[in-house]
Formats: structure tokens, C-alpha cells, sequence
């Protein structure tokens, strides 16, 4: 498996997203709308800037996180 995708961008589709996509896996995330989806698509970045300002991860590791999440879909 290589491809997962997640319906629901909320607080718990965001943080199965970014779980995922933190272990090398591609991601499409999904909502009734673009516009959730990119809210949720922010809210990793987000998450995962917060990771490496506390060292629990490097920002290349959240650089490669980020880029699993390419695909949006509404």
C-alpha cells in the first residue's frame, strides 16, 4: 500500500493525514469542500511546524511530510 486516502479533513482526518504522510505514505485528503480541505492541509503545516520548533522532529522530515499531502479532493 503506497496510497491512502482520508475522507474528512477535520481535527481527526487532519491528524490521520499527518500520521501517514510522516511515514512516507501519500495522502489524498478529502471534504465536502476545496476549501475544508485546504483548512486541513494548513492545520498539518501547522502541526508540523510546531513538531519541529520542539525538536521532536527535523524540518526535513516535516518538508517530506508536507509534500505526501499534494492531493486535494472536495
Amino acid at each position: 500500500m503506497r496510497t491512502v486516502a482520508i475522507i474528512g479533513a477535520g481535527i481527526m482526518g487532519a491528524g490521520i493525514a499527518q500520521t501517514v504522510a510522516s511515514k512516507g505514505m501519500d495522502v489524498i485528503l478529502s471534504d465536502i469542500s476545496l476549501e475544508l480541505a485546504e483548512k486541513g492541509k494548513a492545520g498539518i503545516a501547522k502541526g508540523l511546524s510546531k513538531l519541529v520548533a520542539k525538536e521532536k522532529i527535523t524540518q526535513a522530515d516535516a518538508d517530506a511530510a508536507a509534500q505526501e499531502l499534494q492531493q486535494l479532493r472536495a
